[in-house]
């Protein structure tokens, strides 16, 4: 079949049934290698001096990608680690090619009936369980955030050419994804999640239109006339962070995409709300972590 051939097939065929739920609400992130399982170590250790108390589930794309330390330093603190590769052979799924693919994955076969994602470069400024509760996720069971406008290279993130690779009118006013968090309920939005899904298994087309996996959640939720919220308040540039808010204004994420490798070595980022938990995260997880880390 072609690629839209494909994306029609699966629109004639979208689950039905309730996904399989493990706990009611958590944390998903996908995580490994020694950068980005540093990454991880800082969001858990940030989430829980902030208050959060949310079960944490760790998804990986391959076995190889956490060793045991990694392992059982993940284990110490309760986080349940998830093989992507292994659980798609295990339930007859595609297994996702990459870390972009991996994250369309975890959301739509996470354990979690409500969940909220982040990824391992995110940094909270507050903890975001009060998500799962604000009107806005309650009305429409999905929270995205908007996207910086691109670089110059590219004059919009989701072309025209986009929507209608994937068989839809361009519809000009969609503001694009940020997908660094997500908030959604995987009951409300199985069909939306699906076709992300699909959309990131086919990569090697769809990211000839979008640029990686966030604007992938964006074209599945108009191909499923899927309703979701976004807060009006567009999100600002304070480097090496994209600032992103809450429906009333409020900062609860910085997104640090440029700052990964400070993060990791524990160096401490001035534009950071809290930037004091990065020492402190790399001490900690060289304490747990026979080997250290860079």
């Amino acid at each position: 079949m072609t690629y839209l051939e494909r994306i029609r097939d699966r629109l004639e065929n979208l689950p039905w049934m309730a996904p399989p739920i493990r706990e009611p609400r958590g944390i998903v992130t996908v995580a490994g290698g020694r950068l980005y399982f540093a990454l991880w170590w800082h969001l858990v250790y940030v989430l829980r001096h902030l208050g959060c108390r949310l079960p944490i589930e760790l998804w990986t794309v391959g076995p190889g990608e956490l060793d045991a330390g990694m392992y059982a330093a993940a284990n110490s603190i309760g986080a349940i680690v998830v093989d992507a590769k292994t659980h798609a052979k295990e339930n007859g799924n595609v297994a996702p090619a990459g870390g972009w693919q991996c994250k369309a994955y975890a959301i739509r076969h996470s354990g979690f009936a409500e969940l909220i994602y982040l990824d391992a470069d995110n940094v909270p400024v507050v903890d975001p369980t009060y998500l799962l509760t604000c009107k806005p996720y309650l009305r429409a069971g999905a929270i995205y955030w908007p996207d910086l406008p691109p670089p110059r290279q590219r004059s919009e993130w989701v072309p025209a050419g986009a929507w209608r690779a994937v068989g839809l009118d361009p519809v000009p006013n969609a503001r694009p994804f940020e997908s660094g968090q997500i908030v959604v309920d995987r009951r409300r939005h199985l069909a939306s999640l699906d076709v992300a899904l699909l959309l990131n298994e086919l990569h090697e087309e769809t990211y000839r239109f979008v640029y990686g996996d966030k604007d992938t959640f964006l074209l599945a939720a108009h191909l499923t006339n899927t309703r979701y919220a976004m807060p009006p308040r567009n999100p600002r540039w304070r480097a090496p962070a994209i600032c992103q808010h809450d429906h009333d204004g409020a900062l609860v994420f910085q997104h640090a995409c440029q700052g990964k490798e400070d993060i990791a070595a524990g160096r401490v980022i001035p534009s950071l709300i809290n930037r004091r938990f990065a020492p402190e995260a790399k001490a900690n997880l060289e304490c747990v972590l026979p080997h250290g880390m860079p």
